[in-house]
């Protein structure tokens, strides 16, 4: 178990690093700029970095079980939530200094959607694949006739 941790406690450090305090450094600089603009992804980057962490620390501990791919499933689904509320199902609106701006991302949201459910299927086939490798493992291995 503790090759497991010292593995996820590495992995969590570096999707730290690169999910959260590399982006919250740009975030800084660039809101000194247009701080309307930057600082509702304060809170966005917040959020998705402690999700993913959370998955991926959650993941790596439960590796070689089926709580591995549950947490994968279950990751693949709520980044999909996360996307679209995000996103705000493809339509932005920001008003910055008196200037109203409105842009439609749906397409980009539809690549993001396919992407996760893409991510989310490959999740569901490794399920199954596990527990059909779980499930030949427990059957008597057959003796050759004689």
């Amino acid at each position: 178990m503790f090759p497991r941790i010292v593995k996820a406690v590495i992995k969590g450090l570096l999707y730290f690093v690169f999910l959260y305090v590399l982006p919250m450094f740009l975030i800084t600089q660039l809101s000194e700029f247009a701080p309307e603009l930057f600082a509702s992804l304060g809170q966005l980057f917040n959020v998705f970095a402690a999700t993913v962490i959370f998955f991926v620390v959650a993941s790596e501990l439960t590796a070689g079980t089926i709580f591995q791919h549950a947490f994968n499933v279950g990751k693949a689904i709520i980044l999909l939530i996360f996307f679209v509320l995000a996103l705000n199902g493809g339509i932005i609106e920001l008003d910055i200094k008196g200037i109203h701006i409105w842009t439609n991302l749906t397409t980009f949201l539809m690549m993001l959607i396919t992407i996760d459910l893409l991510g989310l299927a490959k999740s569901i086939l490794q399920t199954i694949n596990f527990l059909q490798e779980k499930a030949e493992q427990q059957l008597p291995t057959p003796q050759p006739a004689s």
